[in-house]
C-alpha cells in the first residue's frame, strides 16, 4: 500500500470511530423523540419522521464507510463487528416491513427501533 493508501486509510478510521458517535446518538435522539411522540401528539409530524430517516441512514453510511475502510487497510474488525454492522442495516429493513402492521402504533416501532439501532452501534464501539 503507497503511502497516500495509507493516508486515506487512516482517514476512513478516523471518520468511522467518529462516526459511530453520530449513528448512536442520532439513532438514540431518534428513539426517545419517537417515544414522546407515542405519548404527545404535538411531537409527531414531518421533523420526528425526517429525523428519523437521517438517524437511519447514518446507518448504512457507518456501514458502506467500514466496508471501504476494511477493504482498503485490510484490518480485520472481526466477524462480531460486521455482524453488528449487517444486523443494523437488517433491523432497518425489518422495522420499514413492520410500519403498515403497526399503523396504530409506529411511534413506539419506531422509539424501539431505533433505540436498538443505538444499542447495536454502542455494541460495535465496545469490540473496535
Amino acid at each position: 500500500m503507497s503511502g497516500t493508501g495509507v493516508t486515506t486509510a487512516g482517514a476512513l478510521a478516523g471518520f468511522h470511530d467518529w462516526f459511530s458517535w453520530v449513528v448512536m446518538a442520532a439513532n438514540a435522539v431518534a428513539g426517545l423523540w419517537a417515544l414522546g411522540a407515542h405519548f404527545r401528539q404535538r411531537l409527531r409530524g414531518r421533523p420526528l419522521w425526517a429525523f428519523i430517516v437521517g438517524a437511519q441512514a447514518t446507518v448504512f453510511a457507518q456501514v458502506i464507510v467500514g466496508v471501504i475502510l476494511e477493504n482498503r487497510s485490510g484490518a480485520d474488525p472481526g466477524d462480531l463487528h460486521r455482524l453488528y454492522g449487517f444486523a443494523a442495516i437488517a433491523a432497518v429493513a425489518i422495522i420499514y416491513a413492520y410500519r403498515i402492521q403497526l399503523a396504530d402504533r409506529r411511534e413506539l416501532l419506531y422509539a424501539g427501533g431505533s433505540l436498538f439501532l443505538a444499542g447495536l452501534a454502542i455494541r460495535a464501539m465496545i469490540l473496535s
